[in-house]
């Protein structure tokens, strides 16, 4: 009795008892584990600098106004500084202030706003997949420990049904009732048990940890009831490849790659294309040799025309080259549906697989208790061997095993079903 009250204070220290703290659902915990998550928080931030540069990029269609000023002095003839109007100085300087507005750049700079509008909607992509990783992750992470507590829990069930049983050996050893070779077998047992425990408590106690350090509290936190593992999972709609695919980010990231690269075409061929801009400067420039005359103020109006004629053909061969990046980045397209199609299908045969795996494993369970209890019985009565017993406590904790596993499988596929649909 007194190592029953030691365990049932080990669990209630472990804070998974019901009544000692709050409830925390999976969705409570996978809220948690988002608003912590540092890999979140440094893709937002990745999001965040690729909209500014696209804002930057749409800056390039306005004018630019410029000042710069300039002025030189010749150390060999400082003598002649203040040398009269007319004769040579030492000196020269300019200011100038000028206004440029491109008028036509060959379609580069549409081309550079369109990829760079395309590095924010990829930016932003990737910071869905990132939360749909983090989503899987919490759930893991989230039922790992409810299943380390189910085990927990049934290794100090098992402990409870060893040391019953040992109790009643130990009376009838010492009335003289049978032998000490069963006295020695189910104290071998009870040993094992113990060290079942052991294991599964350090088993808790690591899951507990990564439970509370993925959602950025101190590891040894005390952690608010879980979710059993045996739980009846929520339903999900089984969906088709084409309703899955516009759901998935790394899918929509392949289309908006394709136009990214189209986009990257026009701006590599831009430079072969005739660039117009104008430009109207005004300022203050003593020229290259200044003779010490007063300096007018000089208004400018220009314009720059550039027109490439003849380049060895590179224009061409920059289009083929880029036209064979496009292709791929479609046939990128192709390769991320086949394997989104591949994970679809495996996902939903686990859905299917788990849900018999935990039928079976009940039914198991079952069994398993209802011979244990029929063979201790027949021990006690003296119709049974101790070996039976020993045989039936094996299967009996072997089937709550395969039972607690079964159950997490069928929660981690749920999981990694959502995953794949991007829920």
């Amino acid at each position: 009795m007194k190592k029953i009250i030691t365990i049932l204070t080990l669990l209630c220290s472990f804070g998974l008892k019901a009544g000692a703290q709050q409830f925390l659902s999976r969705e409570a915990y996978r809220d948690k584990v988002e608003a912590y998550s540092q890999v979140l928080k440094q893709q937002r931030l990745k999001t965040m600098a690729s909209t500014e540069a696209r804002k930057i990029a749409n800056t390039g269609f306005l004018p630019q106004i410029d000042i710069t000023a300039e002025g030189t002095a010749n150390l060999n003839h400082l003598d002649k500084w203040n040398s009269p109007k007319g004769e040579y100085r030492p000196y020269t300087y300019q200011a100038l202030a000028t206004l440029a507005q491109p008028l036509y750049t060959g379609g580069s700079l549409i081309a550079q706003k369109r990829m760079a509008q395309a590095d924010e909607e990829l930016s932003q992509l990737t910071t869905e997949l990132t939360l749909d990783q983090i989503h899987y992750q919490s759930d893991a992470v989230y039922w790992n420990a409810s299943a380390a507590y189910a085990s927990l829990e049934a290794a100090a069930t098992f402990q409870d049904i060893i040391k019953k049983q040992h109790d009643i050996i130990q009376d009838r050893f010492n009335d003289g009732a049978i032998s000490r070779t069963d006295l020695l077998m189910i104290s071998t047992r009870q040993k094992e048990a113990e060290l079942q425990y052991i294991k599964a408590r350090q088993n808790y106690t690591l899951a507990l940890q990564q439970l509370n350090i993925l959602m950025g509290v101190a590891p040894n936190t005390p952690v608010d009831s879980l979710s059993e593992i045996s739980i009846a999972s929520e339903p999900v709609d089984i969906l088709g490849l084409d309703d899955v695919l516009p759901r998935r980010a790394d899918y929509a990231s392949t289309t908006v790659n394709i136009a990214r690269s189209e986009a990257q075409r026009h701006a590599a061929l831009s430079k072969y294309n005739p660039q117009v801009s104008m430009f109207l400067a005004t300022g203050w420039d003593t020229g290259i040799t200044y003779m010490g005359q007063e300096i007018p103020h000089t208004p400018v109006a220009g314009v720059n025309v550039s027109i490439p004629i003849f380049r060895w053909g590179a224009r061409f061969k920059t289009n083929r080259q880029q036209k064979a990046f496009i292709g791929i980045q479609k046939l990128q397209q192709s390769y991320i549906t086949d394997n989104i199609l591949e994970e679809l299908s495996a996902a939903t045969t686990k859905l299917t697989e788990t849900e018999q795996q935990v039928k079976t494993a009940k039914e198991n369970m079952d069994l398993a208790e209802e011979n244990l209890d029929l063979v201790t019985f027949s021990y006690n009565e003296g119709k049974s061997s101790m070996a039976d017993v020993l045989s039936a406590q094996l299967s009996w904790t072997q089937a709550h095993t395969n039972l607690i596993n079964a159950y997490l499988a069928e929660k981690m596929a749920v999981a990694e079903y959502r995953k794949v649909i991007s829920e």
